[in-house]
């Protein structure tokens, strides 16, 4: 039953995707340094890049990151069980690196809306968060451990439940 739900939550979240993707046709301008480069055979464009969380154990869910050629990421997912009582229980997502370290909290940019222990889906674009553009990108974080563990690179996105770690999943690159 798990692996049933997760292929169809995983239905789900592509076509909440390619749903953003079709009525949000970005005529948007691209950043002025990419317009203002002369040599054309150079690409100074983000790489298409998708993202996924999966959470199959305290809580059940998935949250997809697409980020496009401008550096402008969608986030959007769905969580379906372990969230309980959020009117006593204070919940965060955050996007921490492999030591802990806070990269970008999602909480209230995400507005994440709560039914019965789970969520309903949400979706939202966001300009300041980037996967792998350039050395600051989420994936490619480094931890700060250097002398006894050999560096980890990557992300991970937490939950908290009142300020305590609840549940955890890696960013995977799909």
């Amino acid at each position: 039953m798990n692996t049933k739900f997760i292929f169809t939550l995983s239905i789900v979240i592509l076509s909440i995707i390619l749903t953003a993707f079709a009525h949000e046709v970005s005529f948007k301008k691209r950043s002025p340094e990419l317009l203002k480069r002369t040599d054309y055979e150079k690409n100074d464009t983000c790489p298409c890049t998708v993202a996924t969380s999966t959470f199959n154990s305290t809580v059940i869910g998935e949250v997809v990151f697409a980020q496009d050629t401008c550096g402008s990421t969608l986030v959007t997912g769905l969580f379906s069980d372990g969230l309980v009582n959020p009117e006593k229980n204070c919940y965060t997502f955050l996007v921490v690196n492999k030591c802990g370290k806070l990269l970008y909290n999602l909480t209230s940019v995400l507005d994440v809306k709560f039914r019965k222990n789970g969520t309903f889906p949400f979706s939202t674009r966001l300009d300041d968060l980037n996967l792998n553009c350039d050395s600051n990108g989420v994936l490619l974080a480094e931890s700060g451990k250097k002398r006894y563990i050999k560096r980890d690179t990557g992300a991970d996105l937490q939950i908290q439940q009142n300020g305590q770690n609840y549940a955890s999943a890696p960013l995977s690159s799909v």
